[in-house]
């Protein structure tokens, strides 16, 4: 959008995301580093679904909450000052219409799950974009 570039708007933009502010990403990943999965014995974690013979596992580390697509758009648009030119496009194979993370796993382990608004991350990210890249 800064650039002028048109967005893929998918499924006449009837699609919902879960989105994770990076600061609340990174608060995640150290203490996630030191959770290992229980290999060959009981997890010491109650909400842990995960195999116990297995050497990863998979934590969901969302918001915990779908924004729809065009608010999100239009959220960007108010924040840029500038509206996108849409490309209407159908619906990608394999693709879902909504994602929302559970983050319960999450906060069982740590103690800590994202929490940063939605309308937070609309604004920084933009503007990080913007400065970084120096658009």
């Amino acid at each position: 959008m800064l650039k002028g570039h048109s967005i893929n708007i998918y499924n006449n933009g009837q699609m919902e995301r879960d989105f994770t502010l990076i600061d609340d990403l990174v608060e995640v990943i150290t203490p996630l580093c030191v959770w290992v999965p229980a290999r060959g014995r009981e997890s010491v974690v109650v909400a842990d679904s995960t195999s116990p013979v297995g050497r990863c596992r998979v934590v969901n580390t969302d918001g915990g909450r779908s924004v729809k697509q065009l608010h999100f758009i239009e959220k960007i648009n108010r924040c840029l000052d500038r509206k996108a030119e849409r490309y209407s496009s159908v619906m990608q194979a394999g693709d879902v219409v909504q994602t929302e993370a559970s983050t319960d796993f999450l906060e069982t382990l740590i103690g800590f799950k994202p929490a940063t608004p939605v309308s937070l991350n609309i604004n920084e990210n933009p503007r990080w974009y913007h400065d970084y890249c120096q658009v």
